[in-house]
């Protein structure tokens, strides 16, 4: 199955509340999903998404595994690995099956050609 996602570019001086819901949506979690996985309620999320933090500290790396990030990107935005955009390409290749995978590397080859 071939998926196509457009995330918005994220950019480093965003606050931890943006760079988390950026993350959230590019993994395609709603707020009552992401919660679920945390044990928090979607209540929580909407504040330390709106920056009305409440508990984030305590969460924060269980926040970071969740999404797929290092600690450091949530924080101060950091970027050392793949995050965004990268991050949900890299999740939709593994997610493929292996003809899909070749027709994605096809495609993305031609396209940076373009």
């Amino acid at each position: 199955m071939l998926m196509v996602m457009s995330v918005k570019k994220q950019v480093a001086t965003d606050s931890v509340g943006q760079r988390i819901r950026a993350l959230r949506l590019a993994n395609n979690l709603t707020q009552d999903q992401f919660a679920g996985q945390l044990g928090v309620s979607r209540s929580a999320i909407a504040q330390w998404e709106t920056d009305r933090a409440g508990q984030i500290r305590e969460n924060l790396e269980r926040i970071a595994k969740v999404l797929g990030t290092s600690l450091a990107y949530l924080v101060s935005g950091e970027t050392g690995s793949l995050q965004g955009d990268e991050l949900a390409l890299m999740r939709l290749y593994r997610a493929c099956a292996q003809e899909d995978r070749q027709i994605l590397l096809r495609t993305a080859k031609r396209l940076a050609r373009s």
